[in-house]
């Protein structure tokens, strides 16, 4: 057991500086997200803003030191960091600005020529503002700017009741699973290198220095800085060489049947291949392999002339085998869920008194967080045999992802099944099925839920939280903390957000910011949410039959991963690993090239110089992906909006 003394991060300093970072955060968040619309930097992991802090304070604080004014401790900083790296994504592309236009498309987007207005009457009037008037300044921005939030109050409070049921799951969630992970099979949380090569850490009562005076690191992060400086430049004169962003290889296959590559692209992701260099090599060529193998598919599918939109379906294999891996993550721990169990009932067994909960606190938050989103669902409209499925389903998803971060340090949101889950139901058992009744009040009030799982992500959020208990680990800090810093991020965050989006949609109009001037339908969000209740509607006016090919691919992703854990159960050095696997299918095309040359540079490296070259390589890498981060997210971010003329968008994965 732990018995070392930790110190206190959270104390009145700490939160007074994090609420000041935070603050500036949303401020930065709403100029190049929504204003300039130059980069998406609460979409990166870890988000732009608490990287930025990270740096701030290794930079910074080594010098203010020198000059004997006190600063915080290291226990301080990483509370200070976790608290704006859940604050800030609040008011991000997959939170706040993914809810708000759910209270509000459907009333302004409503026409004869859709179903929008049956699906607004089906659901409760709270949901969203009614008032057609302030629906249309949502929109198109009110003369004054002044937000009427008397008409925005019910709603916001629904919601932020329904979005903190869901945070207390999924941090009892993490509070549950900590210790099998962390202390039982010791997953490394790869993506605590950021604020750790900034802050330092604390092992086993040793001090253990950042990587700020590492001479490898700051190569590394030169190399990224250089990369995309000239990818920069070359926006403004295309006359200076520079690799770019991205190949598309696949416009070299024109002919029959290796036309069926024409999307393939290799995506020179520097953070992915920093990451990717502390990944395993199964992982690693379990995501590139896969990739490759479903695109050979797709040719043979091709060549047999059986090639259907969307075949071989690899995003709905990915759900497939999400459920299985979710299931054996369960399995594997039932020994452990045992032991929480019995503490949690009779509170004998297992110690957790140095726990971020009791074991009992966390399974009663675990249930009543669960039975929070499905009676609030239930009370929006969604029938509860459908209700309770779609939230299991939800939570196993996030479930899964949050162990690939910690397993892998994939640094993406979007290696959960994105615009698959919203779309399961439909083609699963046909949306006649959803029709509960002969009444379209199911549909309508589950549609109002996709900002989970349709470029929305909140779920992944609460990983923050899971990693913040590694994060306490490698400093030191009370563990306890770290929870009652994640609800007050999770607070803050939403406050803030829902106070400055507001004010700026009535200030601006929806329909102009985030690149939405000329589009018709609003920035990216508005679209991904009016896309999301346009296919609803067309379910409604024109019901979908179960599809048995992408039923199958189900089975088909089911089968691969339940195969990949049997085979590395039954042999220790099976090269595939599923979680590669689940990523390729899931995002793999955003990932393979990354990932390739992370394990070409990582195979190279151990050939020629063993584990004593790859662990003194690591400040090289890590700087590599922290270098991009900083470059595109951080200087060009804040700077591009001087040349709206140059074309140059950088969009994390």
């Amino acid at each position: 057991m732990d018995k070392t003394k930790r110190g206190r991060g959270l104390t009145a300093r700490s939160f007074f500086i994090a609420w000041v970072l935070l603050i500036l955060s949303v401020f930065w968040v709403r100029d190049v997200e929504l204003l300039s619309f130059t980069c998406q930097i609460t979409e990166s992991v870890p988000p732009i803003p608490a990287i930025a802090v990270a740096l701030l304070m290794g930079l910074l604080l080594p010098l203010v030191s020198k000059l004997g004014i006190g600063t915080p401790s290291k226990q301080e900083q990483g509370v200070i960091y976790v608290f704006v790296a859940i604050g800030c994504v609040m008011s991000g592309v997959g939170v706040a600005q993914a809810i708000l236009p759910y209270m509000t498309v459907l009333d302004y987007f409503a026409s004869p020529e859709n179903a929008f207005a049956a699906m607004r009457d089906a659901v409760p009037s709270w949901v969203g503002p009614r008032d057609p008037e302030v629906v249309r300044t949502f929109f198109e921005g009110s003369s004054d700017g002044t937000v009427p939030w008397r008409h925005w109050l019910p709603p916001l409070s629904f919601w932020s009741l329904f979005l903190l049921s869901y945070w207390t799951m999924a941090v009892s969630l993490w509070c549950v699973f900590r210790r099998q992970w962390m202390e039982t099979e010791r997953l490394t949380f790869p993506l605590l290198y950021i604020p750790l090569s900034m802050i330092g850490r604390s092992e086993e009562g040793k001090e253990r220095k950042s990587f700020v005076g590492n001479k490898l690191f700051w190569t590394g992060f030169g190399v990224s800085f250089v990369y995309n400086a000239l990818n920069i430049l070359h926006a403004f004169n295309p006359s200076v060489a520079a690799v770019g962003v991205m190949y598309p290889i696949g416009h070299l296959f024109t002919e029959k049947p290796l036309n069926a590559l024409a999307g393939v692209q290799m995506w020179h992701r520097p953070e992915l291949i920093g990451f990717g260099y502390l990944m395993s090599q199964d992982i690693l060529q379990s995501v590139w392999g896969s990739f490759l193998l479903q695109r050979s598919v797709s040719v043979l599918g091709n060549t047999l002339g059986s090639l259907r939109a969307g075949f071989p379906y690899e995003g709905e294999q990915g759900l497939g085998g999400y459920m299985v891996m979710g299931l054996f993550l369960v399995w594997s721990a039932r020994e452990h869920l045992k032991s929480v169990a019995r503490k949690a009932l009779s509170g004998t067994g297992i110690d957790d008194s140095r726990e971020p909960l009791p074991y009992r606190w966390a399974v009663a938050g675990l249930l009543l967080g669960f039975g929070g989103i499905v009676a609030m669902s239930l009370v929006l409209g969604v029938h509860p045999f459908v209700a309770f499925p779609f939230f299991l389903v939800l939570l196993c998803f996030v479930f899964v992802y949050a162990r690939i971060r910690a397993e892998t340090g994939t640094p993406s949101v979007w290696i959960m099944s994105h615009g698959f889950l919203n779309q399961l139901p439909f083609y699963a058992f046909g949306s006649e099925v959803l029709r509960i009744g002969g009444s379209i009040r199911t549909m309508s009030a589950l549609s109002h839920l996709f900002f989970l799982c349709h470029a929305g992500f909140f779920g992944q959020m609460s990983v923050y939280s899971l990693e913040s208990f590694k994060l306490s680990d490698a400093l030191r800090s009370r563990r306890k903390e770290m929870v009652a810093t994640a609800y007050l991020a999770l607070g803050a965050g939403l406050l803030l957000a829902f106070w400055m989006f507001l004010k700026t949609y009535y200030g601006y109009g929806a329909n102009v910011l985030a690149g939405g001037a000329g589009t018709g339908t609003g920035g990216g969000r508005i679209h991904f949410c009016f896309q999301a209740f346009w296919q609803v509607a067309q379910y409604i006016e024109h019901p979908r039959p179960m599809d048995r090919s992408r039923d199958l691919a189900l089975w088909v992703g089911a089968v691969a991963a339940s195969s990949m854990l049997a085979a590395r159960v039954a042999w220790l050095r099976f090269p595939l690993h599923p979680l590669g696997y689940l990523m390729a299918c899931t995002w793999g095309a955003n990932l393979w090239w990354a990932f390739f040359l992370a394990w070409a540079a990582k195979k190279t490296i151990l050939h020629m110089g063993g584990v004593k070259l790859y662990q003194r390589l690591i400040p090289f890498f890590v700087g590599l992906a922290l270098g991009h981060f900083f470059t595109v997210g951080v200087v060009w971010a804040s700077i591009a909006k001087l040349w709206p003329h140059v074309e140059f968008l950088i969009w994390f994965v």
